[in-house]
């Protein structure tokens, strides 16, 4: 077990994975967990779908949340604090596997965090490297300017992760609601994939779901964001809100609930947004 994690449960995120590579860095462990494949086997590869992941950062507080990984390689990871709505973040990338039984790629992670005098967003390039244990769990080493930023442990959650998607399923109406009863954001994917939407402030969502293997239940998306004003309580400016973006994202059938987490695309700007919908 890699230290400062608990004992892997089914409700483990993926930001806890990546706590707990990173404090296996930190403690140098390698990014642990889990007995090395012999020299010269084959790699072991993370099954793609939807995981809990446990994260630990250097010398900051540990977190829970919820990672994404697609057939394709690109992966998601997302936590917001339930009791601190203003800090979030979010971690982008793409994963490549390699004999015996390594994980790496290049990752981006979008943190909000509350300050003295503002909340505001901070953009941070880094890599993400670790051993996988098995095909539904990793443990992974964060860094960032050669520095090890954190630790985190992945686990699959096989029931939602293998129920399949296709259009037919996702052609619906879906409401993130806001803190009192008013939806702020709504989103309405068609029946050959089409995105149309839009939020409390005005904003035009506008793009194409896709589904790289209707067997695992990731999607992923662009859409175009257009109209919308700043968002002054997060220190976004009208440039970073609107634009062409692309993430990935989830249907849990059984709860009617969408879960989606997007970035700006080919962008310098520092937001990102998840969004959280309920069946109309």
């Amino acid at each position: 077990m890699l230290p400062n994690v608990k004992k892997a449960k089914a409700t483990i995120g993926i930001l806890a994975v990546f706590s707990a590579l990173t404090l296996s860095a930190c403690s140098g462990g390698g990014g642990g967990g889990g007995s090395s494949a012999s020299s010269g086997s084959s790699a072991t590869e993370l099954k793609p779908g939807v995981y809990d992941i446990g994260t630990q950062y250097v010398g900051g507080a540990s977190r829970e949340g919820l990672s994404l990984f697609s057939p394709t390689g690109a992966f998601v990871s997302g936590f917001v604090d339930d009791e601190n709505p203003e800090l979030k973040a979010y971690t982008f990338g793409s994963l490549a596997f390699f004999a015996p039984n390594k994980i790496s790629g290049d990752v981006v992670e979008y943190q909000l965090k509350p300050r003295s005098e503002d909340t505001s967003w901070v953009k941070i390039d880094g890599t993400l490297s670790g051993q996988v244990v098995d095909s539904g769990r990793a443990d992974l080493t964060a860094s960032s300017n050669g520095k090890v930023s954190s630790i985190s442990v992945v686990l699959r959650k096989p029931e939602l992760s293998d129920s399949s998607l296709t259009f037919e399923k996702m052609a619906e109406t879906y409401n993130m609601p806001g803190p009192g009863a008013e939806n702020i954001s709504s989103i309405t994917i068609g029946p050959g994939g089409a995105i149309e939407g839009m939020d409390i402030d005005e904003c035009v969502f506008n793009g194409q779901v896709v589904i790289p293997d209707e067997a695992i239940n990731v999607f992923e998306f662009t859409y175009n964001a257009s109209n919308c004003p700043a968002l002054a309580a997060e220190s976004a400016s009208v440039s970073a809100r609107n634009g062409d973006f692309s993430g990935l994202g989830t249907l849990n059938i059984a709860t009617n609930e969408l879960i989606f987490y997007s970035r700006k695309s080919n962008s310098d700007d520092a937001w990102a947004w998840m969004f959280k919908g309920i069946k109309q």
